[in-house]
């Protein structure tokens, strides 16, 4: 019904103006429109949130990983690695 375009321009209207009432009344629009609009959009924030959220622990996890590994395989090549006296 409403294009993508005029709910980006009346939300961003609301943040300049401040008062919700007052940009619906002049553009003749329901206020619960406009709340879902707004609703809409926050929780589209909060997904995209924990989403890179998730991308990032994730990442962590795997680099925690790696450092074991390597931390693993250089104990293994490298006996001063571990205070050991050096085979020779």
């Amino acid at each position: 019904m409403f294009t993508p375009e005029f709910k980006e321009q009346i939300i961003k209207e609301i943040k300049e103006v401040g008062n919700i009432s007052l940009v619906c009344k002049k553009h003749g629009l329901k206020s619960s429109t406009v709340h879902g609009w707004l609703n809409n959009i926050n929780n589209t924030e909060k997904i995209s949130e924990a989403k890179a959220n998730r991308e990032a622990q994730k990442k962590i996890k795997d680099l925690e990983l790696q450092v074991e590994v390597l931390t693993s395989l250089l104990k293994k090549t490298y006996p001063l690695w571990n205070n050991e006296k050096p085979l020779s």
